[in-house]
């Protein structure tokens, strides 16, 4: 099995968690890992059936590249330091044995069909094709999205998804929401596509309930990136918090914006924690009572690490339309709009009976669902479907 990915565990994010746990779950799987040089979080063992192959070329041209260019252009090197590393990818799987590739995620392709679209030519055309040559790794290929492909039509159709389900043929989506547009383009286009859901799991014997925390403060947690679509919404309720309300946020961040944050911080009220690495995530997720989820669909990794522990999650509604991957008699949704009133629905749930009973629920809905147990299972099966190792 050859997993490749343009991030790299142990970072921070939610696609090198998912890939480490899967990995784990599977130490009768003998796995190559080609991934970036650059990822944070220090070294990480792993299982003997586990060889690492990192790409350092696009990390060199980025330093090289970074040196003299103005710091408004610097996304430009990020996608050219990409364009480098995905070259060796390709050149390093193709020359590797292996019954299968795992490609994770691909969000870069979004930024190279836009500028095709913005500014037609042969040249962005032959790039588009190139990076949509799969053929390019060398063995059957199975695509998981991260979320990819997830989310309402409408923003599924705007980042040219469609461009690389023409020819991709075998894809797992992590979200119901991602399987469905899969499935509706490849009725519409007569695409030759199978699409399995799978979420992204949970290792449950890390992640354990632990009792609440006892005090009369509502302890309101949340864990994601700084700059991330949603936590400006945690952070504008943490700034209207009622005295009976305390929030500690687990934030993954650059050094240059965590030094940028300290004025908003202060304006919060809030118990701020930077980077934190996943192996200390539990201890997080005990200290509070409950854990706010502000994406507009899906379950991110850290709403369901919450669950695991047994917390009960509140996913935040009035802003855009919220999906089924979680049901709502276990994660409420509660209106954050408004401060005053998302503080009011909150109080109905201080009741430590209240909190306990939904944390058991949130536990076993983790269990059920989320589980490593279970996903690798269901990978194992889509594995023998595509052609690579099913033991």
């Amino acid at each position: 099995m050859l997993h490749v990915t343009d991030v790299a565990p142990p970072g921070l994010g939610g696609i090198e968690t998912a890939l480490a746990t899967l990995i784990d779950a599977m130490p009768d799987v003998q796995v190559t890992l080609i991934s970036p040089a650059h990822a944070r979080g220090g070294d990480r063992k792993w299982g003997s059936n586990v060889t690492l192959r990192t790409i350092g070329a696009g990390n060199a041209v980025r330093r090289v590249v970074s040196a003299v260019v103005p710091p408004g252009k610097r996304k430009y090197v990020a996608l050219a330091s990409w364009l480098v590393d995905e070259w060796y990818r390709r050149e390093v799987a193709s020359a590797m044995e292996g019954d299968l590739v795992h490609l994770h995620s691909f969000a870069a392709f979004r930024y190279f069909a836009n500028f095709r679209s913005r500014h037609p030519s042969r040249l962005s055309q032959s790039l588009v094709d190139w990076l949509r040559f799969f053929d390019g790794y060398g063995h059957p290929l199975l695509f998981t999205d991260h979320s990819l492909f997830g989310g309402s039509r409408e923003q599924f159709d705007s980042i040219r998804n469609d461009l690389l389900l023409e020819r991709l043929t075998n894809v797992v989506c992590v979200e119901r929401s991602g399987k469905a547009n899969v499935d509706a383009l490849a009725r519409e286009r007569g695409l030759r596509v199978r699409a399995w859901w799978i979420p992204n799991p949970v290792d449950t014997e890390r992640f354990r309930p632990a009792p609440l925390p006892s005090t009369d403060r509502l302890i309101v947690g949340y864990a994601g990136r700084y700059e991330r679509l949603g936590t400006d919404r945690v952070l504008r309720l943490a700034a209207e918090a009622p005295d009976w309300v305390e929030f500690r946020l687990a934030l993954a961040a650059t050094e240059d914006q965590i030094r940028n944050a300290g004025a908003e911080a202060g304006r919060t009220r809030a118990t701020l924690s930077w980077n934190l690495p996943n192996a200390q995530m539990p201890e997080f997720y005990g200290s509070v009572h409950l854990f706010l989820d502000p994406w507009s669909f899906g379950a991110p990794r850290t709403s369901l690490e919450a669950l695991a522990c047994g917390r009960v999650v509140i996913r935040l509604a009035g802003d855009g339309a919220r999906s089924a991957e979680l049901p709502v008699d276990v994660s409420p949704i509660v209106d954050a709009s408004d401060p005053a009133t998302f503080f009011q629905a909150l109080s109905k749930l201080r009741e430590r009976s209240i909190l306990e009973s939904l944390g058991r629920a949130s536990r076993k809905l983790a269990e059920d669902t989320f589980s490593i147990r279970e996903v690798a299972q269901a990978y194992r099966s889509v594995y023998s479907a595509v052609g690579g190792p099913a033991t």
